[in-house]
């Protein structure tokens, strides 16, 4: 009791003798009770992890370029953090644990398909070592079984609203995954526009995919279909040239028949491989063209670069900075629904965290508001206060209590009425 006392006592007496400018009003930390964490056996099974700091700190290192050697992968954890914006880069982190030459962890955001990797010393005690899964770094084509074939032109997964697609049976093919990168087609010196498939490193056993080429009855346009445990979906064939993005087409196959004329086997880096024979009618003339299939292995990020979002084309762009969100109940991980919360702009964010840094240390707080609670988030760390006013004549004081340090903040004049512009439901408490 007497020691807890003197340091109380010893607390109060920096805190009058430092003054208020050395308190620093924005701590960001992991907010670990935001974060859910859930792994996979080698068989696909989930377990949950409870080392949220540990996971969230993955990669932020000194980055590596390469994974060299044999490589052991051992455990993926994703770790979710629910949100209220369908545009948060940082609401779910990809982190695997794996081996060669070295011990690595490799992580990705749920916005992008580009890696950043890091070396470690030693692992996380949660990842278990005692059994891995060794993967190859080259893909690898195989032939699928006469069944496989058959149940793919049974297959009732292919005819949705106005698309009726027709699969070359002979065309289905089996790709065994590799451990990093993408395999790429290309028709007549034309790319397609996505890649056939992308690989990366993780903890579970990755079942082969299948690929077959169909076509729509009605408007003759190509389409690639791809299984996994002999699930069909599909996306039309995209063309564009390999140097001119915007060169992107779209075309219908009059009469075509396709014949599958690769020599199975592992994929070389770089290399083209023929893979499919198009046969079609163009202007009443009969032509033959060959489709190649080509594996590119995939590059980490370097340090200082920046991942793209593979979603560009068809979402906003990704505000990069801090998110504010004030609501009523707790952000304890679960999704907040409207009206439940309140979400700010990036640009008022950023204006409410600059107000927000002049806030004085006080001894009081006001009555509990509406919106009781406000959560600040910076890439993966985050801040939480509780927000109390006190309403007197001319004016609102607004104070914020975090609840981590039980130290309260209140906002100067200015700075509350900066609140207010920003959060006007405020007033109305």
């Amino acid at each position: 009791m007497f020691k807890r006392g003197m340091a109380m006592l010893l607390g109060a007496f920096m805190l009058s003798a430092c003054g208020a400018s050395d308190i620093e009003v924005i701590q960001l930390d992991y907010i670990e009770n935001q974060w859910n964490l859930e792994s996979y056996t080698k068989e696909g099974e989930i377990f949950k992890i409870h080392e949220v700091r540990e996971v969230l700190e993955a990669c932020e290192g000194e980055r590596v370029t390469e994974l060299k050697g044999e490589i052991t992968t051992y455990q993926t954890v994703i770790a979710g953090r629910a949100g209220v914006s369908s545009v948060d880069p940082y609401s779910m982190k990809i982190v695997t644990y794996l081996e060669g030459d070295e011990r690595y962890v490799v992580c990705r955001e749920d916005y992008t398909n580009q890696l950043m990797a890091e070396a470690i010393d030693e692992f996380p005690d949660f990842v278990n070592t005692s059994e891995g899964i060794s993967v190859p770094r080259l893909p690898n084509l195989h032939q699928t079984s006469s069944s496989s074939k058959d149940k793919l032109m049974k297959t009732d997964e292919l005819n949705i609203d106005e698309i009726d697609i027709i699969p070359f049976r002979d065309t289905l093919l089996e790709i065994e995954p590799a451990l990093f990168g993408e395999i790429e087609l290309e028709l007549d010196g034309k790319a397609t526009r996505h890649p056939l498939a992308q690989f990366g490193p993780t903890g579970i056993e990755m079942p082969h995919r299948q690929i077959a080429i169909g076509l729509d009855r009605k408007t003759s346009q190509p389409y690639i279909l791809f299984a996994l445990n002999e699930r069909f979906v599909f996306q039309p064939l995209q063309f564009e040239e390999l140097e001119d993005p915007a060169s992107r087409e779209q075309k219908a196959f009059d009469k075509l028949s396709v014949d599958t004329i690769v020599e199975t086997g592992e994929l070389k880096e770089g290399e083209a491989i023929p893979i499919y024979t198009f046969h079609y009618m163009r202007d009443g003339e009969p032509v033959t063209e060959t489709m190649t299939v080509r594996f590119v292995e995939g590059t980490l990020l370097k340090e200082g670069e920046e991942p793209d979002s593979m979603y560009e084309e068809w979402m906003p762009a990704q505000e990069d900075g801090p998110r504010v969100v004030s609501h009523r109940k707790p952000f304890d991980g679960n999704e907040l629904a409207y009206p439940d919360f309140i979400e700010i702009s990036t640009e008022e964010s950023e204006q409410f965290m600059e107000v927000l840094k002049e806030a004085e240390p006080v001894s009081r707080k006001g009555e509990p508001a509406d919106y009781r609670y406000l959560t600040l988030m910076d890439g993966w760390k985050g801040q939480e206060f509780e927000i109390s006013y006190k309403q007197r004549s001319k004016k609102i004081d607004i104070y914020l209590t975090d609840p981590l340090r039980e130290q309260t903040f209140k906002l100067s004049s200015k700075g509350a009425e900066v609140f207010l512009d920003i959060f006007p439901e405020y007033e109305k408490s």
